[in-house]
């Protein structure tokens, strides 16, 4: 199946983000990045990334995981709009 331009633009989105998140990461066949940007019951907006990494019995296993508020976020957010742009 083809995979549309807005799909491989946001795998590329996410990918980033991860990269970003998680410097020390170094993707593996079956890993695939996680990118969600909601708001807490208090209505304050968070951004969550994470990876997660197909295991043998053929579910996925988190391995990574962080959540972003406040300036950290709009930091993350700069940086990763700042590089994709360059």
């Amino acid at each position: 199946m083809a995979t549309s331009g807005e799909d491989r633009w946001l795998s590329a989105l996410r990918d980033h983000a991860a990269r970003l998140a998680f410097p020390d990461w170094t993707p593996q066949p079956g890993d695939w990045a996680h990118l969600y940007t909601g708001f807490d019951d208090d209505g304050v907006p968070y951004t969550e990334v994470a990876v997660y990494r197909c295991d043998p019995d053929g579910g996925h296993e988190r391995i990574r995981h962080t959540r972003y508020r406040s300036g950290a976020l709009t930091a993350f957010w700069s940086r990763l709009v700042n590089e994709i742009t360059e």
